[in-house]
């Protein structure tokens, strides 16, 4: 989640498509400017039941003609740079503080692995070399943290939403 703060308001707002799964964050601004155009609607994260009024407070909208698209669709071009990203160019593996400089499957491609966001770890090329065709823990390796997907916080936030506004209601 950014923590950049909208003039026009605190936070980030959760955008979900028309079967409530959701596809991005996006400023309070930018939720109110869809709201106004009716391309959104502002949900209310109780019940999540559409939303007369602008209220004070938006923190979830839908986009009722929308369908967010699959984690699949993130994989395409520029694999390793979007894995580095996500990593934060640092290696993933326990007791190295190197930069990332290639991406590493946790399980290797030659023992099954496949080529998703939960298998790809950014490293440095000495871990990577060190890990070679072998699992972590087959290396005697570990990770420093899980591989996510790139939405994966996203569906954290809005569970945490939910749940908040629920034991609220």
């Amino acid at each position: 989640m950014s923590n950049r703060k909208d003039r026009h308001g605190p936070g980030e707002v959760i955008a979900v498509d028309r079967n409530y799964v959701p596809m991005q964050e996006c400023s309070r601004r930018h939720a109110i400017r869809a709201v106004a155009a009716g391309r959104a609607w502002v949900l209310d994260a109780a019940s999540l039941e559409r939303r007369a009024e602008l209220a004070e407070v938006i923190e979830l909208i839908v986009f009722p003609h929308a369908a967010a698209c699959n984690e699949s669709k993130f994989l395409m071009g520029r694999l390793e740079r979007r894995v580095r990203k996500r990593d934060g160019h640092v290696c993933q593996y326990e007791g190295c503080s190197h930069k990332a400089t290639t991406v590493d499957h946790v399980i290797p491609l030659c023992q099954g692995g496949q080529n998703t966001w939960q298998n790809l770890v950014a490293c440095c090329l000495a871990c990577n070399q060190k890990k070679g065709g072998r699992t972590p823990e087959q290396a005697g390796m570990k990770l420093k943290r899980a591989p996510k997907g790139p939405r994966a916080h996203l569906f954290e936030r809005f569970e945490e939403l939910l749940k908040r506004a629920s034991s609220a209601a």
